[in-house]
């Protein structure tokens, strides 16, 4: 599960925490710590609306992807991964088996050149592999700090809340309103900056 309050941008020898640059944006001190727990509750959900956006990982998170056979090379789902968790093949660990090639905009799961496996069976296949940023590029961390301003304000650029709900984290209401180029909870602003962290199709 990602954690977008302590996930951190950096800058030169300087980094924050999500949550820290969203206090300086609504002018608290770093050292208050009474709204933490609602901070982190629109930080979680603008980085997963961010997420929908993008159609990919954004804070470095696990993913675990189910082949029903072995095949390679894998275009992994998410990107950038950043490692190889695990892989197992009908629970058999293979994972000493498959080694990371990258691409552009893609990510690959492929046997290893020293690997004695062969062939191409139909079998149960999971990979678990480590994907998203950290820390993050200053531009997205604050693109998401943004629309968690607008989650906390109750307003967004693109007008007056209606409702979204998230599975797990809580709901909020937006409306899509009159902002060209917005989506949803997100600004045109925002989006800009989240078109050059969407998912390659393939």
């Amino acid at each position: 599960m990602s954690d977008y309050a302590a996930a951190t941008i950096q800058w030169g020898a300087n980094s924050l925490t999500l949550l820290q640059l969203l206090k300086q944006q609504l002018d608290m001190c770093d050292n208050d710590t009474s709204r933490d727990e609602e901070l982190s509750l629109w930080l979680q959900m603008a980085g997963l609306a961010c997420e929908a956006y993008c159609d990919n990982v954004l804070c470095l998170q696990e993913a675990t992807e189910r082949h029903a056979c072995t095949f390679s090379p894998i275009t992994l789902r998410y990107h950038p991964v950043q490692s190889i968790t695990s892989v197992t093949v009908d629970g058999v660990d293979a994972t000493a088996d498959y080694e990371l090639f990258f691409d552009v905009g893609l990510d690959y799961a492929t046997i290893s050149r020293t690997s004695a496996s062969k062939g191409d069976k139909f079998n149960q296949m999971v990979i678990v592999y480590q994907a998203g940023l950290e820390p993050m590029p200053a531009d997205l961390g604050y693109a998401i700090v943004l629309t968690a301003t607008s989650y906390e304000s109750q307003t967004s650029g693109t007008g007056l809340v209606k409702k979204e709900s998230v599975v797990g984290v809580g709901s909020i209401e937006y409306a899509t309103g009159d902002d060209e180029g917005g989506t949803g909870v997100l600004s045109a602003t925002t989006t800009a900056v989240l078109d050059k962290y969407r998912r390659c199709h393939v």
